[in-house]
């Protein structure tokens, strides 16, 4: 088993976004996850569910995670071999998220 974990500011996020737009989102979303509305929260939540699954995984390419949902219930979707279970949360300022793989 293995755990990533990754914190990220909504504002620095936000900045990036706002300055170089979708050259900067195209660089780590997957074409699923740039379907959904590009906001600074979500960009956050994308980035550091993709930060915590390559912690977790060793595999440093952003685009074999993405964020996704199954119900109400946040998910890593990936290719990547393994069991991957997400826990993600946002506040005011920041967004953090845990990952833990699971070889099984």
């Amino acid at each position: 088993m293995n755990i990533g974990v990754d914190i990220v500011s909504i504002n620095r996020i936000r900045n990036a976004f706002e300055k170089y737009g979708t050259r900067f989102s195209d660089q780590f979303l997957t074409d699923s996850e740039k379907k959904n509305t590009l906001t600074a929260e979500y960009l956050a939540k994308c980035w550091a569910v993709k930060e915590s699954a390559i912690k977790a995984s060793g595999v440093i390419d952003a685009k074999r995670f993405a964020y996704g949902k199954d119900d109400k219930q946040p998910i890593v979707i990936t290719d990547v071999p393994g069991t991957f279970n997400l826990s993600v949360s946002d506040e005011k300022e920041y967004t953090i998220a845990t990952v833990i793989k699971s070889d099984e």
